[in-house]
């Protein structure tokens, strides 16, 4: 079985990789080698997984990713930004005007015609400050955190923070990374860095399948969810007062 293989299938199926030679490249010995190793915690119950706290993990590890969840934005914004992709007939109209701020306003203008004299001065202006925005390492996407869930081949689930840039988190569910030894596991969670992880792509096309959707209802759910757990401890506050 070849190596974009495995990375298309399902890892807690049976598989049997390639055996490993000096033949294969770096990343092909990578993915056997983590493939190969001992799974995390492979057996160990999920209450004394989270009871682990800052463990250093010790070898490579393969995962794939199950989910991407963006939690420096909220639900509700997320829902609401894919049920416009998914139809933009349902686009809030008063979305982008409520978060802005009355002298913000006249900010956004119509524009009926533009000045081709000075066209070539502006953008180069625009470009300059938007260059040096985009460079400051201090970007909104350079913020972003995300949660991952990920699977191993044994089939534990396991969830991870990024806690540096990420520039494949908008990846395919099914996509398979390697964490490396070093990274820091605590309480269920490995804490990424992006020099502590491999991305090594791929896709499970089954699982891709209106992506979308499936993003849009598991977020719908989380969102009851949080709804619930608010009002039982509202009602079991006044309960108790």
């Amino acid at each position: 079985m070849s190596f974009s293989s495995i990375l298309s299938q399902d890892i807690t199926d049976d598989i049997t990789p390639p055996a490993s030679s000096p033949a294969l490249g770096s990343r092909e010995q990578l993915v056997c080698k983590a493939y190969q190793n001992e799974p995390w915690l492979a057996g160990v119950a999920q209450d004394l997984i989270l009871d682990k706290k800052l463990i250093v993990v010790d070898r490579e590890l393969l995962f794939q990713i199950l989910m991407v969840e963006n939690i420096t934005k909220s639900k509700l914004t997320q829902i609401d930004d894919i049920k416009t992709k998914l139809d933009p007939k349902k686009q809030k109209v008063d979305r982008l005007r409520s978060g802005l701020q009355v002298s913000d306003a006249k900010k956004y203008e119509v524009i009926t015609q533009v000045n081709m004299e000075d066209d070539s001065n502006t953008n180069n202006n625009n470009y300059n400050t938007n260059y040096n925005n985009n460079n400051d390492g201090n970007t909104a996407r350079d913020k972003s955190v995300f949660k991952l869930t990920l699977q191993s081949k044994s089939g534990d689930v396991f969830f991870a923070i990024n806690c540096t840039p990420i520039p494949w988190s908008s990846c395919m569910l099914g996509s398979k990374i390697v964490v490396l030894p070093g990274t820091m596991f605590n309480r269920g969670v490995f804490m990424l860095k992006d020099s502590q992880v491999i991305f090594l792509g791929g896709i499970n096309r089954v699982w891709n399948e209106n992506r979308e959707q499936k993003l849009c209802d598991y977020l719908e759910s989380k969102l009851q969810r949080d709804k619930q757990l608010v009002n039982g401890s509202l009602k079991k506050r006044k309960a108790n007062e």
